[in-house]
């Protein structure tokens, strides 16, 4: 009976010591958190804000350890989640904004975890070989002003022509309309979007940076464009 019942006492002993089982459990863990953070990369902003609310509290057990975040150089901060849902809501404004229009094929918007690229056909903008904004424009440039302002770093305006030559007495090349319109713009977010001046610079391409080839009426109205750069804080 003492001998059967030492037997059963030596099989109940563990496989395996306690900490290995609880370090099996953590790298688990670690490798779906990496998967997650994989799966990140190919999803909208809003639903990757989303899921980054979820996981803060899960991870948020083992606040002793170094964040994962700060080592892989990702700021998943209240105030900035809170920043890039309000660039997401704006930038859906403005393409709302250009849809309202029919304008919505000449506003192309592409972001990044670095910043954020804004191209708008220069129609929406100007009249052909001028430099002064049209008053529809003006509502489209208010959400551009509030999508950057307070939470963009630095913000590069830039005139693009096509390669059609223009010569009267306000501008005696592409240059100087692009340089112009560039420069209108920069004007106009300063003076009525209060973006805040030491972070706005003006730069003109002419023909020289075209999206396609100037070979076609469709194609040359692609590369009249003005485009807005913009690098978050």
């Amino acid at each position: 009976m003492n001998r059967k019942r030492e037997e059963m006492e030596e099989n109940d002993e563990p496989s395996s010591p306690a900490w290995m089982t609880t370090f099996s459990d953590l790298m688990t863990l670690l490798l779906t958190f990496f998967v997650l953070l994989l799966s990140f990369s190919d999803i909208d902003n809003k639903k990757f804000i989303n899921a980054i609310n979820s996981l803060k509290g899960a991870l948020g057990i083992m606040k002793q350890f170094p964040s994962p975040r700060a080592e892989l150089g990702y700021d998943f901060s209240d105030e900035v989640i809170s920043r890039r849902q309000s660039i997401y809501d704006n930038v859906t404004e403005l393409q709302r904004k250009a849809k309202e229009l029919g304008l919505e094929e000449d506003v192309n918007i592409q972001v990044a975890e670095t910043g954020l690229l804004i191209q708008m056909g220069d129609r929406i903008l100007f009249d052909l070989g001028k430099a002064d904004i049209k008053e529809e424009a003006f509502p489209i440039l208010d959400v551009v002003g509030k999508t950057i302002h307070g939470k963009a770093g630095e913000v590069l305006v830039s005139g693009h022509t096509d390669n059609i030559p223009i010569h009267t007495p306000e501008f005696p090349s592409n240059w100087e309309l692009s340089s112009a319109r560039a420069i209108s713009v920069v004007r106009y977010l300063i003076n009525n979007t209060n973006v805040e001046p030491e972070i706005l610079g003006a730069t003109a391409f002419s023909k020289f940076k075209p999206l396609v080839p100037n070979d076609n009426a469709e194609n040359r109205k692609r590369n009249r464009r003005v485009e807005f750069l913009v690098t978050w804080k």
